[in-house]
């Protein structure tokens, strides 16, 4: 029996659920043998698991998703009033709070980490969130943080501004979002989502430099360098950064 006729035969047993995460699977143990031969990347079964299982997700997500295109066209349409976010962002409000958000991705072991950071108009940091994942492209743990601002942001019905070093995504929200790699599409849909029924948040570019507190707590998830009362170490060490 040749490949073909197996997988025929094996593809009339299976429903589509099933097809696509096998798809995911074999594509995972591709890019991981290709990082092991091209790159002198070590393979890891669990890694590669978890991977071939976010790609599923990923793809689902955008499957399931009623209409993604036109939900990304019609956010690209109701992103054209609130042109605010296109221009520099004014000084905070007495009650606004300020969203700092970034990913941290390293290719060899594709482990990453997104470091979240919530300030009130002073600049205090009175909340955050960080989280260590598996992913594929730096991009991807860009669009992950940046959905985690957006979902804390979303819960609080107080004016918010979030900022991103991520100018790409920025961009893609504004202007765009259907001009986006299909790994992220998934994840933009629910960010766009959020951002229709949160009219209270507004989007900002920043430079990394203005970024660097939210750096340090991806970066230092990543390591698993992050102790449990980072959010009162993180007032302390903001003005060094």
């Amino acid at each position: 029996m040749s490949f073909a006729e197996w997988f025929f035969s094996l593809k009339d047993q299976m429903s589509d659920e099933q097809i696509a995460r096998l798809v995911c699977c074999l594509w995972s143990i591709w890019k991981a043998r290709n990082g092991f031969i091209f790159e002198s990347r070590a393979i890891s079964p669990a890694i590669t698991a978890t991977l071939a299982n976010r790609e599923f997700m990923n793809i689902n997500e955008a499957r399931e998703t009623t209409s993604l295109s036109s939900i990304l066209r019609s956010a690209s349409c109701h992103s054209q009033p609130r042109g605010s976010r296109r221009n520099p962002s004014p000084p905070p409000g007495p009650f606004e709070r300020i969203v700092h958000c970034d990913g941290s991705f390293v290719s060899e072991s594709q482990l990453a980490a997104c470091g979240i950071t919530i300030a009130d108009a002073h600049g205090q940091v009175i909340d955050g969130k960080a989280e260590r994942f598996y992913c594929s492209y730096p991009i991807q743990a860009e669009a992950f943080a940046f959905l985690g601002a957006v979902v804390l942001a979303a819960q609080v019905s107080c004016p918010t501004c979030i900022k991103s070093d991520c100018q790409r995504l920025i961009v893609a929200l504004i202007q765009d979002p259907c001009d986006w790699p299909w790994q992220c599409r998934a994840t933009v849909a629910r960010i766009v989502s959020l951002l229709q029924g949160a009219p209270w948040i507004k989007l900002s570019f920043v430079p990394r430099r203005f970024n660097s507190l939210a750096d340090w707590v991806a970066r230092n998830a990543r390591l698993d360098l992050l102790p449990q009362d980072w959010i009162v170490i993180a007032n302390l060490i903001s003005p060094l950064l």
